[in-house]
């Protein structure tokens, strides 16, 4: 059952989230380079990622040009219970929206490529889809803030543009951002059952107001 237009949303980033990019593509940069690559599950100590590989940005770039152009965003392995917990979501009545700041207008293969693996490899249902490096900003005009429940991401910068924006944000524990700390209305989660945990809390909360203000407009 596709929920209703005016549902809450749950906001799920791609790579790092759903899926394993960083070991995947750490794999691929070792193939790539033909050198040794640091364990994916080692520590970053919060440096960039290209610094941790022990790579230029130069290299680094030209790196991930090669991989999205390869088609490897096809084989990212996937999270155990990642499609499921979209199919949770939505049998609840709210809206699974992905939002990732892949750059899909400059590759002609990344929307082809994201949609295969969402549908084809993570089993995931969705209701909308968001490319870009504002993709929560866009998120917002798209659906409204208040629909927001929840913004699952991986990344610090992104958790921090969903701050701004007044939601409610969950950084998905990783290797390169535990030592992300900042005041606000965040929060981590290590797997997907702890991801369903807070959808579960966020939802009741969100029925309740629901269910007052209804009352009050009576």
């Amino acid at each position: 059952m596709r929920p209703a237009l005016d549902s809450p949303v749950v906001a799920l980033d791609i790579d790092g989230t759903m899926g394993d990019y960083h070991g995947h593509f750490t794999r691929f940069i070792e193939q790539w380079t033909g050198r040794p690559m640091p364990d994916p599950a080692a520590m970053t100590g919060g440096v960039p990622f290209y610094k941790h590989l022990g790579v230029s940005k130069a290299t680094y770039r030209q790196a991930k040009l090669a991989y999205r152009q390869g088609g490897l965003k096809r084989s990212m392995p996937v999270y155990d219970g990642v499609g499921e917990f979209t199919r949770y979501v939505r049998r609840q009545g709210a809206q699974v929206w992905i939002c990732t700041t892949r750059p899909y207008l400059r590759l002609d293969n990344i929307d082809p490529d994201t949609r295969h693996w969402l549908v084809k490899r993570a089993k995931a249902q969705y209701d909308g889809i968001l490319f870009g490096q504002y993709k929560y900003r866009d998120l917002v005009r798209a659906v409204g803030r208040e629909r927001v429940l929840v913004v699952y991401d991986d990344l610090p910068e992104l958790i921090e543009q969903a701050l701004s924006l007044g939601l409610r944000a969950m950084l998905r524990r990783q290797p390169y951002n535990e030592q992300y700390e900042r005041s606000g209305n965040w929060g981590r989660v290590d797997s997907v059952e702890g991801m369903q945990s807070v959808f579960d809390y966020e939802l009741k909360e969100w029925r309740n107001r629901d269910h007052v203000t209804r009352r009050r407009r009576t």
